[in-house]
């Protein structure tokens, strides 16, 4: 069966490299790499260093943004399934043969476990940390998720749903995976999850990088609000007032930072040490779901009035 592996990319130098070696240490034969690219850095370059007939590069053609990517790519796939990785995420060598299974049982999509790789770097201890902390492998947490780095799924599933949203008026940048996800669900297509399948995954190791990050993901929750559920600009400055009144409590007050920054410390392996680094990078985390909020806000209310 031929495995397809669907890589958007945007600039994405630093990470693409050991992205693509991962995949060429995989042990499972029948694969094809599509990488689908929109940078103005090197990474085309790096692409296309490697062997064409194991790695194809595709210059974005198809919308804008990395769900347009990843549509691109998942239309060109020849396989039957299909992965969609991020280009920092990396895949253990045995990775197909363990989703495999998993089909061959009925699943139309397979979700895995990921942890960051990267954890000598404070704001990536955070991020692992945080996702511990909000996502145990307990059941009713499996239940209600349905994307997961290293997410795979049937060609076929993803074109009867189709596809990943992309937006309609605003180009999503965040969210657009796991509404995916709950598209898949709500078809009626089967999902498996394991949890000793792990992939790892980068994070930006600086805090501008994190901060841009975390922008998106603030800015990305006003879209998915408006694109998704249909919320109106005046529903939309409410809430964002609302949220940004509530944050910008917590920022105020140390206690409640304090008390977040100490539950994530049981999580990062330097423990209790790292309560202050967790407390202030939680607090640059709440600053910029704030910015990117009324980046978001902005970019809807922009958009509904053309």
């Amino acid at each position: 069966m031929l495995v397809s592996i669907v890589i958007p990319t945007y600039n994405e130098a630093a990470d693409i490299h050991e992205t693509l070696d991962s995949l060429m240490a995989l042990t499972y034969a029948p694969v094809e790499v599509l990488v689908v690219d929109a940078s103005s850095d090197e990474t085309p370059q790096i692409v296309t260093s490697y062997s064409p007939d194991r790695v194809r590069l595709i210059r974005q053609s198809r919308g804008h943004g990395r769900a347009a990517a990843r549509n691109e790519g998942i239309l060109l796939a020849r396989g039957e399934i299909v992965i969609i990785l991020n280009a920092d995420v990396r895949l253990p060598s045995n990775f197909i043969q363990s989703v495999l299974p998993y089909y061959a049982n009925g699943a139309d999509y397979v979700l895995v476990e990921s942890r960051v790789a990267n954890l000598e770097h404070a704001t990536a201890r955070y991020v692992q940390a945080l996702h511990e902390f909000h996502y145990p492998p307990r059941p009713n947490v499996e239940a209600r998720i349905n994307w997961t780095e290293g997410f795979s799924c049937r060609r076929e599933a993803a074109l009867e749903v189709n596809l990943i949203p992309e937006g309609d008026s605003v180009t999503l940048v965040a969210g657009e995976d796991s509404w995916f996800g709950d598209k898949l669900e709500s078809a009626g297509y089967r999902k498996a999850f394991d949890h000793s399948i792990l992939v790892t995954h980068v994070m930006p190791p600086d805090l501008p990088g994190f901060w841009r990050q975390r922008v998106g993901r603030g800015q990305g929750t006003v879209q998915i609000w408006h694109e998704r559920h249909g919320w109106s600009v005046s529903k939309l400055r409410w809430a964002v007032a609302r949220l940004t009144c509530l944050i910008g409590l917590g920022l105020l007050l140390p206690v409640p930072a304090l008390w977040r920054g100490w539950r994530l410390t049981r999580y990062s392996p330097r423990g209790y040490a790292d309560w202050i680094a967790m407390t202030f990078i939680d607090w640059i985390a709440s600053a910029a779901n704030v910015r990117g909020l009324w980046v978001g806000l902005s970019e809807v209310s922009r958009a509904t009035e053309n």
